[in-house]
């Protein structure tokens, strides 16, 4: 895990040169909308891959081990601390109407990058699964978001707690990859095994930095 950690840091889907403009350039805020709408479609569908995943794990212990990912990403103790919950605060923030989540235009990369994961989840293979959603999302989403937060305080007036989900996900998830290696360890005990675990990792950093690279389109008016 520790070369799959380092590999991860160094990937082009982590290091993405929207990620790195973004947190540097001036930007409009419809600029920002429109960043903001796509990922929204990313966000509200990670418990599905969540849900999808324990559920095929056999090893009995799955479910207590990611306890406290399932705890964070539903609030705990009310709807209006869900990850969800806390996007759409800062989407109403950014000047966006509850409406309009609904009825943006998926990007094509958006779109492959959910139903990728979806299909992987649902009826892929489970190590790989395993892979996706712990290192390729949990390690590797510190990292990038570091990178968004820099760029939404150096764009917008909004305040710690409408850009609390980013500043949450940076700190939380670093916890959330603690998690996930754990139940790595228990579950992928071969060098065939953590071979699927990394495969799913970089598939779904591919689909990551594809996303990026839709991202770029939508803010930056190009393609890369």
């Amino acid at each position: 895990m520790d070369e799959l950690e380092r590999h991860i840091a160094q990937h082009p889907a982590v290091r993405h040169p929207f990620l790195q403009r973004f947190s540097r350039e001036r930007l409009a805020l419809h600029r920002i909308q429109s960043y903001g709408l796509q990922h929204y479609q990313l966000v509200k569908v990670f418990l599905t891959y969540m849900t999808n995943l324990v559920a095929r794990i056999p090893d009995s212990s799955a479910a207590t081990i990611l306890r406290g990912v399932f705890e964070d990403e539903f609030g705990q103790y009310t709807v209006f601390r869900s990850h969800v919950h806390l996007y759409q605060n800062f989407l109403r923030a950014l000047g966006l109407q509850d409406e309009d989540w609904g009825r943006i235009q998926w990007r094509e990369e958006t779109r492959n990058f959910v139903s990728g994961h979806l299909k992987l989840t649902q009826d892929g293979d489970v190590l790989m699964a395993l892979g996706a959603i712990g290192p390729g999302h949990e390690y590797s989403i510190p990292l990038m978001f570091d990178y968004l937060l820099k760029g939404l305080r150096h764009n917008t007036a909004l305040s710690d707690r409408e850009l609390e989900y980013f500043a949450m996900h940076i700190e939380e998830d670093k916890d959330h990859a603690v998690a996930f290696r754990r139940l790595i360890a228990e579950v992928a005990q071969t060098a065939m095994a953590r071979d699927r675990v990394r495969q799913g990792a970089l598939f779904s950093l591919e689909l990551r930095r594809r996303f990026w690279d839709g991202c770029h389109a939508a803010v930056f008016g190009r393609s890369l």
